[in-house]
């Protein structure tokens, strides 16, 4: 016969859900340095070397964005260190969504279901060509006046033979699509906003997506439409983020070309 004085089992750790402060701390503390790094350290840096008109100022940019976003790799595995007590793969796999996809009518893992990374691919590359309104720039009009850090700058046949940045863009990529956007966004926030969102939270961790984007506000509407669509749908339906790192990923592969492009003439 069981203790009627015994204490009510505890709520497993791995169903607890995050408060909205939380959430707002987490992409307070993903945002602000990114932000930071763009707006005052990018430009402060090409001051203090004398860095010359000629050369763009994305190639001081870029390997500050890296920064952050191993920022947010070590952050990312801070947040599972408190929760969990470890930050063995074991551990954040399965904190994390790194598993295999789930069929949401049966709960059973399939392999079969990371197939459907396929149409949402297809579907992001309609999403970057879709003519959206400069949002920000209407509400904030000062937003117009910040620095637009552009990749297109490099892309240029000034930069042919130029493999260091080769090594550059291979150091970004997994920051940038796996150990840093995808591990804070998908990983760490996306398991733990159903208890304030409810069914609706993979809509809103692409509105925090978005607005995680402050150091390239330019794109903040499309990013929302991008991320909250096309990668956290999946991801949070399929319980997998394996989806979003995949569909995500196909911007970095383009980004690869393009680079290896220029560098090759």
């Amino acid at each position: 016969m069981a203790d009627q004085g015994a204490a009510p089992q505890a709520v497993p750790a791995t169903d607890s859900q995050y408060s909205l402060w939380t959430m707002i701390l987490i992409w307070a503390l993903a945002t602000l340095p990114m932000t930071f790094l763009a707006f005052y350290v990018t430009p402060a840096l090409i001051k203090y070397l004398e860095i010359p008109a000629s050369v763009p100022p994305f190639l001081v940019f870029w390997p500050l964005m890296t920064l952050g976003l191993v920022w947010q790799f070590i952050l990312s595995l801070i947040i599972v260190y408190r929760e969990k007590g470890d930050i063995h793969w074991s551990t954040i796999r399965q904190r994390m969504w790194y598993v295999k996809p789930k069929d949401p009518r049966t709960g059973k893992e399939n392999i079969r279901l990371l197939w459907w990374a396929v149409p949402f691919i297809a579907l992001s590359f309609i999403t970057m060509f879709i003519p959206l309104p400069d949002v920000a720039a209407k509400l904030f009009p000062f937003v117009k006046n910040l620095p637009h850090y552009n990749i297109q700058a490099v892309l240029t046949p000034e930069y042919r033979g130029a493999w260091w940045l080769l090594g550059l863009t291979l150091i970004t990529l997994p920051f940038n699509y796996f150990l840093g956007e995808e591990f804070l966004f998908r990983g760490i926030l996306l398991p733990k906003m159903k208890g304030v969102f409810g069914k609706w939270d993979w809509f809103f961790n692409g509105v925090f997506f978005a607005f995680y984007h402050l150091h390239k506000p330019q794109g903040v509407l499309h990013q929302a439409v991008f991320s909250g669509l096309v990668l956290s749908y999946p991801a949070r339906k399929y319980r997998s983020n394996w989806l979003a790192v995949l569909i995500h990923g196909t911007e970095g592969l383009v980004a690869l070309i393009l680079v290896l492009k220029v560098i090759l003439g």
